[in-house]
């Protein structure tokens, strides 16, 4: 493939990619920096042409997307599930402390459909009596990959969520999550309904991207994740080899493959995630200086 064919293909995918999502920030001359994210790779044609090929199925959602997505939603809980509303919550899947993107997903959902703040709350800050009086727990989400958070969760919570109807609204599902969870809802007697915008398979699946050679091609970029992070890792084709492929204009899941939004000197992914932190989260727990004023601090209280 000649340069300018190769220009002409990344223009064309790129075209289309727009069509799919729609223009923001983030996809402002999408052409251009899709063709810069491939040209990284040097004479590397054949990791190149693997890239190119995923671009083509991959999703990235504005902010303008979710907002319809989530309307979309309300939609089905209003005048499909028909819920009472008196008797229905809406919460998160709470992973830690943090206020991550599910909080977000969840505001944004009551902001955008009128929902009161007087409907939503933290299942675990609830006691075990507020469940007489709920009948439903809507959970708004926004990716669920091995679906191995959620059964956490939903472990942690048994005795409240055994008592009520749950359904859980999320943007992407991985096929694999989805199967794990209604055979572990079944199991443990819960009551729970997944419904996603997208229902999506990990990308080296067999017929589905890549029609030959997928497991060929797998290991292709299994080994030059591996390069990137120099270390083991987690995250190498997306979190515990998650293999989405998947943007939001906040930010990029970890379950997306790593070299889309991993970055340092020498690689910038397609969309890199945020990583940044605030400063007491960059203290090394076991560092001397942060046991010793963590000390301090509990003899002056």
């Amino acid at each position: 493939m000649t340069e300018q064919q190769k220009l002409t293909e990344i223009q064309i995918i790129a075209t289309s990619c727009i069509e799919r999502w729609g223009e923001d920030s983030k996809t402002q001359n999408f052409s251009g920096r899709l063709g810069r994210f491939v040209n990284q790779l040097g004479s590397n044609k054949e990791l190149g042409k693997v890239f190119l090929d995923i671009v083509k199925y991959y999703n990235y959602y504005s902010r303008e997307r979710l907002d319809q997505i989530m309307g979309e939603f309300y939609n089905v809980i209003v005048n499909e599930l028909k819920l009472d509303e008196n008797f229905t919550i809406y919460s998160r899947i709470e992973d830690d402390s943090k206020i991550d993107s599910s909080n977000f997903f969840l505001e944004e959902f009551k902001i955008l459909n009128n929902i009161s703040n007087h409907f939503s709350y933290d299942i675990e800050k609830l006691d075990i009596e507020d469940f007489d009086n709920i009948q439903n727990v809507i959970f708004i989400d926004d990716i669920i990959g091995s679906g191995k958070t959620v059964e956490t969760f939903f472990k942690r919570n048994k005795k409240k969520l055994l008592k009520v109807n749950c359904f859980i609204f999320c943007i992407e599902l991985l096929e694999e999550g989805k199967s794990h969870l209604e055979e572990f809802f079944e199991e443990n007697d819960f009551k729970c309904e997944i419904v996603c915008h997208n229902l999506h398979k990990k990308v080296f699946s067999e017929d589905h991207i890549f029609r030959e050679n997928f497991k060929e091609n797998e290991m292709l970029l299994r080994d030059f994740e591996r390069g990137l992070w120099r270390k083991k890792s987690k995250n190498i084709l997306g979190y515990e080899n998650s293999q989405a492929i998947v943007s939001f204009f906040r930010n990029t899941p970890n379950n997306t493959l790593s070299s889309f939004w991993f970055e340092d000197k020498k690689w910038r992914g397609l969309f890199p995630r945020d990583d940044r932190k605030p400063a007491f989260k960059k203290i090394k727990k076991n560092s001397v200086n942060y046991n010793i004023k963590k000390m301090e601090n509990s003899v002056d209280g």
